[in-house]
């Protein structure tokens, strides 16, 4: 009788042991574990970025655009001088000398608009005998190289210059690029009509 009273104690002991162990477990040990919220995770990793980056939350569009007016008619009106005249005179050499039965001769059309009426009249008239002597043949062409400008003379205000201008020419036969390169001068004579300079005269000196 007292073995069974005193295994019935102890077992209440045990049982109370483990009730005040439940509650220690679910009263303090629970209450001190952190809880961990998804979007306290995510905002905490969006602030705690490396310094000196900037988040970006514009698109390009939403920048406004730094518009700014240019008044073209502020600028100083540029006046033609002698090196203008030059790098005319070497184009114009070059064009002028370069010509062929392929292309009808166009390059003396094209610089129409930089010749004087006397000028135009000429070129229109040496381009009909060019293609009048060449009739018949397979190909002739000649292409012409400006190397050297030489300004003569030159005044504005008279509306006058003279220029010569040292080539390099290959005159071509049968085929393109063909025969041996030759040196030729050619002197420009040039008159300004209407604030416009343009070439008067153009005489190829002999080979």
């Amino acid at each position: 009788m007292r073995s069974d009273r005193k295994i019935i104690g102890i077992l209440i002991i045990l049982l109370g042991v483990l009730i005040i162990l439940t509650i220690l477990y679910f009263g303090f040990w629970r209450q001190n574990t952190p809880v961990v919220d998804d979007n306290t995770s995510q905002a905490t990793t969006t602030t705690q970025l490396p310094s000196g980056k900037t988040i970006i939350t514009t698109t390009p569009g939403d920048v406004p655009r730094n518009q700014q007016s240019y008044d073209i008619s502020s600028e100083p009106v540029h006046e033609f001088n002698v090196n203008d005249l030059e790098k005319m005179a070497m184009a114009f050499s070059e064009r002028l000398g370069s010509y062929s039965s392929q292309s009808d001769y166009s390059n003396f059309s094209d610089l129409k608009i930089y010749m004087t009426e006397s000028l135009k009249n000429w070129v229109t008239q040496y381009s009909a005998e060019l293609r009048d002597a060449r009739e018949g043949t397979s190909y002739y062409g000649i292409s012409t190289t400006a190397i050297y400008v030489k300004v003569k003379s030159f005044d504005d205000v008279g509306g006058r210059a003279a220029v010569t201008v040292t080539t390099e020419r290959r005159e071509s036969t049968e085929t393109i690029n063909g025969g041996d390169p030759f040196r030729q001068n050619i002197d420009l004579n040039f008159e300004k009509i209407n604030g416009e300079w343009l070439v008067d005269t153009a005489y190829w000196s002999t080979k």
